[in-house]
C-alpha cells in the first residue's frame, strides 16, 4: 500500500516537473511585446513597420504631408484573419507601391495580451466615435485633414479588391 502511494507521488512530481519546464519553455517562445516610450504596444511584424499608434501623430504627419490617413483596427493577437490579411496586404510589393502615399495608424485590439490602459481606452475611443464596425480586421481611410472619413472597409478583402478599394477612396494610383 505504502509503495504504491509513493509511485503515485513519484508520478505525479515527475509530471509536476515536466509541466513547469514547458510552460517555461512557451514563455520564453513568446517574448513580451516590443512597447514604445509611453509603454504603448508596438505593430507586430504582420503589419511590417512605420505605423503610428496615436491619432494625434497620424493626423499631424497627414496635415504636414497633406497625406491620407489610413487606420487598421486589428485583432493581433487573436484574430487569425488580422494576423492573415496583415502579412498578405502590408508585407506584399503592391501596398508597398503606394505605402509612401499614406499615413498609417494601427489600433489594435488585444484579447490575449495586458496593455495599457490608456492604450486600450483610446482604441475603443476611435473606434466608437469612427462607427467602426466590431469586425476585425477593419480598415478606415480618412482624408488628410484627421476628420473625414472617406470609408470604410469591414474584414479582410483579397490583396487586389482592397488595393483597387483603398485607390478609389484616396485617389492614390496603383501601379501596374
Amino acid at each position: 500500500m505504502k509503495s504504491a502511494f509513493f509511485r503515485f507521488l513519484l508520478g505525479f512530481c515527475v509530471c509536476c516537473a515536466v509541466l513547469f519546464l514547458v510552460s517555461a519553455v512557451l514563455r520564453a517562445a513568446d517574448p513580451a511585446p516590443k512597447t514604445d516610450d509611453a509603454g504603448w504596444i508596438l505593430p507586430g511584424t504582420n503589419a511590417g513597420t512605420g505605423w503610428h499608434l496615436r491619432l494625434k501623430d497620424a493626423r499631424a504627419e497627414a496635415a504636414k504631408d497633406g497625406k491620407p490617413i489610413l487606420i487598421l483596427f486589428s485583432g493581433p493577437d487573436w484574430s487569425s484573419a488580422s494576423k492573415k490579411f496583415e502579412t498578405s496586404i502590408f508585407r506584399s510589393k503592391e501596398y508597398a507601391s503606394i505605402r509612401p502615399a499614406l499615413v498609417g495608424l494601427y489600433v489594435q485590439h488585444f484579447v490575449n495580451t495586458a496593455a495599457p490602459e490608456e492604450q486600450v481606452s483610446a482604441n475603443q475611443s476611435l473606434r466608437k466615435a469612427l462607427s467602426v464596425p466590431a469586425v476585425y480586421p477593419c480598415t478606415v481611410v480618412l482624408a488628410s485633414d484627421g476628420k473625414k472619413v472617406l470609408g470604410i472597409i469591414p474584414g479582410a478583402p483579397d490583396k487586389k479588391e482592397y488595393l483597387q478599394h483603398i485607390s478609389k477612396l484616396t485617389g492614390i494610383s496603383l501601379s501596374e
